[in-house]
């Protein structure tokens, strides 16, 4: 399988600027592909909710303390 390397260089601040807001409290730092990831998968299930992700990055949860 060929990867998929599109070129978000123009988005790279907002990118950036999410993970900095995820990465706030995280004990694990996210990556800026993990990031993408995530948000692709929250726009597939808002505007395909019949198709399921494969999720195939690593596991993050929020933890209460």
């Amino acid at each position: 399988m060929n990867a998929l390397r599109p070129d978000l260089t123009d988005y790279r601040p907002y990118v950036e600027m999410l993970q900095d807001t995820l990465n706030e409290e995280a004990l694990f730092k996210m990556s800026m592909t993990d990031v993408i990831k995530i948000l692709i998968e929250q726009a597939i299930s808002k505007h395909h909710p019949d198709i399921e992700v494969v999720r195939v990055r690593k596991a993050y949860q929020i933890l209460e303390f």
